[in-house]
């Protein structure tokens, strides 16, 4: 009886259906609250498909809303990052000389005995005890250290013999392995990981090609997880079943404990794939695919990366050599693979003209250095940028883009008071960056919802000390006042929905908790207003 119209419990007719997953039927709640125990862990808006080209995928079961969490879990497993210097294999704290203790029975740095004890330092301590049978040393603390680049696989190597279930879900996952064989980097791993590991921690019982598979296993699946400083990887079940896409519908954020929340950030239909990006959104399309190759072993062909415009954006977009021509540069094939990449042509939006990738290629690498090289904290610095590079670039060009999102948030951040120190120019400025950045990201990548997020905030502050300064100097009406401040709080709210996700421990997840503390600031400035104008509260 089981998603059709009878009582999961007492196969009568039932008409109420699970809000969660809308396929199960109660005929009343008491029957919802005594299958809630079994019905928890199969209780998802998705189910799992496979095929040829994207191999297994989710599949939403249901109509999804804007916001809505679909996915939450914690890591199967997790460990530093495979190149970091020294840190705590307890909570990856960065360590140095004063800070590092070392593990009575490993040798292994940690922070404190509390973390020597931690479960999540087991199993490359007991790995280091009974199979190396003597402690490590680590003395460098300045520097990446190789031997590092093996702990996240011996944690995955203990999995077998000590928790054989959460091993065998892990051999399920993808490693691409036929691909890395092609790459300088599959051959490294096998010296600086997969020997390493049989000959110095004496693990002769796996041999080079199954921890080459599992290193593979991390590097395809594996999240950088920002929770911690520096960051670290985790691996995770249903999450590892999720596509990618350039302009993903679903977003991923992190708990201060590690796990992984997936929320939608547009509209999904029931029927439609469910995606996350594996990459930077906001690299151009070249970047992204080769960043996709190195690491995920795919060459993307998303709706985005198909399209030149990238839907209209013109993000890559190079200006037209003719200077009388305002057209833009665009590749004419963005799906080939590197090599054929670099030798094809570009094709002006306007007057038709083509040119061969290398000479657009040697306009973004001159730019690429000047961006690289510039003080990205001085708002002047950003300032000179923009202006320099805009006659070769789109507006919406991915460098400059970079730029303009850091300018938009540097206005005010060097005066000691904030905002109302910051100049009128500046502050009309930092407006309009933001307007133009959030039309932008919402063409380009909805799902992008950190930046958006703080563009929000950001933009909200700086409407409202803009209305302030109007009002103080007679240029606004109590009810123009009013629509600015209702402005800055629909911004606000919406800023605050953003984030909502984001841990305290982050940039982001602090910026959420001061948008709750501004909006009752807002909502009790704005109640003031209407009752001095005798308006209704909107």
């Amino acid at each position: 009886f089981m998603g059709a119209e009878y009582c999961a419990v007492c196969t009568q007719p039932a008409k109420q259906r699970c809000g969660g997953c809308h396929v199960i039927y109660y005929c009343s709640r008491d029957h919802q609250r005594l299958d809630w125990k079994g019905h928890r862990n199969r209780c998802k808006p998705f189910k799992i498909a496979d095929n040829k080209v994207l191999g297994r995928h989710l599949i939403a079961t249901r109509d999804l809303k804007v916001g809505e969490v679909i996915l939450k879990e914690m890591p199967l497993i997790a460990g530093p990052s495979q190149i970091t210097p020294p840190v705590c294999l307890g909570c990856y704290k960065l360590l140095n000389e004063q800070s590092a203790r070392s593990c009575q029975d490993c040798g292994w740095p940690v922070c404190s005995e509390e973390c020597a004890r931690s479960q999540a330092h087991r199993p490359e301590c007991d790995i280091t005890k009974f199979k190396k049978g003597s402690k490590v040393s680590v003395r460098n603390f300045l520097q990446d250290h190789p031997m590092y680049q093996s702990v996240t696989v011996l944690r995955y190597l203990y999995q077998r013999n000590s928790n054989p279930m959460l091993w065998d879900k892990l051999q399920t996952l993808e490693s691409h392995c036929e691909q890395r064989k092609k790459l300088p980097k599959y051959e490294e791993d096998r010296v600086t990981v997969a020997q390493f590991v049989r000959r110095f921690f004496n693990c002769q019982d796996f041999t080079e090609e199954e921890i080459l598979r599992i290193c593979g296993i991390l590097q395809v699946n594996g999240h950088e997880v920002p929770v911690t400083e520096p960051g670290h990887v985790a691996v995770y079940e249903e999450a590892s079943i999720l596509e990618h896409s350039c302009r993903p519908n679903c977003a991923k954020s992190f708990t201060s404990e590690g796990g992984l929340v997936v929320h939608t950030l547009e509209p999904v239909l029931k029927g439609q794939h469910l995606s996350i990006s594996y990459t930077d959104t906001l690299w151009g399309t070249a970047n992204r695919r080769h960043h996709l190759n190195e690491t995920k072993f795919f060459w993307c062909r998303c709706p985005r990366c198909a399209d030149p415009t990238e839907f209209e954006t013109f993000f890559s977009g190079v200006r037209c050599f003719d200077k009388l021509c305002e057209g833009y540069l665009l590749p004419e094939s963005p799906l080939l693979e590197e090599n054929d990449f670099a030798n094809s042509k570009w094709r002006c939006s306007r007057c038709s003209v083509s040119e061969p990738a290398h000479r657009i290629l040697m306009v973004l690498e001159r730019v690429g250095m000047a961006l690289n090289s510039m003080e990205k904290g001085d708002p002047r610095a950003c300032e000179r940028f923009i202006a320099q590079y805009s006659s070769e670039l789109h507006a919406n060009h991915y460098y400059l883009t970079d730029v303009k999102l850091a300018l938009a948030q540097l206005y005010g951040q060097d005066s000691q008071i904030g905002l109302p120190g910051v100049a009128d120019h500046d502050l009309t400025q930092k407006i309009g960056l933001c307007r133009q950045m959030l039309t932008l990201i919402n063409s380009l990548v909805p799902a992008e919802h950190r930046v958006r997020g703080v563009l929000m905030f950001e933009l909200h502050a700086s409407v409202a000390e803009f209305a302030r300064r109007a009002s103080n100097m007679g240029r606004l009406d109590p009810m123009a006042l009013r629509d600015s401040l209702l402005e800055s709080k629909r911004l606000l709210t919406e800023a605050s929905f953003l984030l909502s996700h984001e841990p305290e421990v982050l940039p982001e997840g602090k910026i959420a908790i001061q948008a709750k503390k501004n909006l009752a600031e807002l909502n009790s400035l704005l109640q003031n207003i209407h009752a001095s104008i005798g308006d209704n509260p909107i």
